[in-house]
C-alpha cells in the first residue's frame, strides 16, 4: 500500500511541476484496436488436442494440431461451436513457454492463450468469455503481462517484443480496447517494463543512456 501511494505521490509531482515535455512528460498515442477475425472450426480437423481449460459449461479454450502440419494451433468453444484463432506456437515449443491460464484484464475475466513463433516472437490471444465470438478476442503480438498501471484496479496489457526492444500499452477507453506503441510515442530507440512491482520501465533515447519512466493517464512521465 506505501509502494502504491508512493508511486502515485511521484506520478502527480511530476504532472504538477512545469518542466519541458521533451525531458519529463509525454502524451502517448492511443489508437483502436480490431478484434480477431474468427471463424468455425470443424472437430474433424483436430488431429491431437495438446491441452484444454474448461471455464465453464458454455466455454473451453484449447491448443491442438491439426492433419496438414504439427505446428499448435489455438480454438475456443462458445456455446456448442468451436472457433478457430489461428497458429498459437512452433512446433517443439519449450515447455513453460506455451499454455493456457484464466487472467483478468480491463477489468474483464479473460483467458490467455500464449506461444511463440520464432526467436524473441512471443504472441497472445485474450479471449473475454460471454461476449459475442467476433467481438471477444484480440491478438496482442510479443511477451505479455497483466499490470494495474494506474491504481484502478483494472489490469491493463504490457506487451514487448524484438531484440531491440519495443513495448506497446493496450487499454480499455469506454468499450473501445486501445494500444499506444510508446517507442513511436516517443521517439525512443529501446522501452522496457524493469520493475513490473513498482511498474518502472527503462527507456533509451540513445545507446548507453538509460532513463526510467513511469505511465499516469496516457502520459509516460520520466522519474
Amino acid at each position: 500500500m506505501k509502494l502504491k501511494l508512493l508511486s502515485i505521490f511521484l506520478i502527480l509531482y511530476f504532472l504538477l511541476i512545469g518542466c519541458n515535455k521533451e525531458d519529463a512528460k509525454y502524451l502517448l498515442e492511443f489508437n483502436e484496436i480490431s478484434y480477431l477475425k474468427i471463424e468455425k472450426l470443424d472437430s474433424d480437423n483436430i488431429d491431437r488436442m495438446i491441452e484444454e481449460k474448461i471455464i465453464d459449461e458454455e466455454h473451453s479454450a484449447f491448443i491442438y494440431t491439426g492433419y496438414e502440419n504439427s505446428e499448435y494451433e489455438g480454438g475456443i468453444n462458445y456455446k456448442g461451436q468451436s472457433y478457430y484463432l489461428g497458429q498459437v506456437s512452433m512446433e517443439n515449443t519449450p515447455e513453460g513457454m506455451m499454455g493456457i491460464e484464466e487472467t483478468q484484464v480491463f477489468g474483464k475475466k479473460a483467458v490467455k492463450i500464449y506461444g511463440i513463433l520464432g526467436a524473441n516472437y512471443g504472441q497472445s490471444y485474450y479471449w473475454f468469455p460471454g461476449e459475442k465470438p467476433e467481438e471477444s478476442v484480440i491478438q496482442v503480438d510479443g511477451n505479455t503481462v497483466g499490470i494495474d498501471l494506474d491504481g484502478d484496479d483494472k489490469k491493463e496489457i504490457i506487451s514487448t517484443f524484438g531484440t531491440i526492444p519495443e513495448t506497446r500499452i493496450y487499454i480499455l477507453k469506454g468499450d473501445r480496447i486501445c494500444a499506444s506503441d510508446i517507442n513511436e510515442s516517443i521517439g525512443a530507440k529501446s522501452v522496457i517494463l524493469k520493475d513490473k512491482e513498482k511498474k518502472v520501465f527503462e527507456v533509451y533515447f540513445e545507446p548507453g543512456k538509460p532513463q526510467k519512466f513511469m505511465y499516469y493517464e496516457e502520459y509516460f512521465i520520466k522519474r
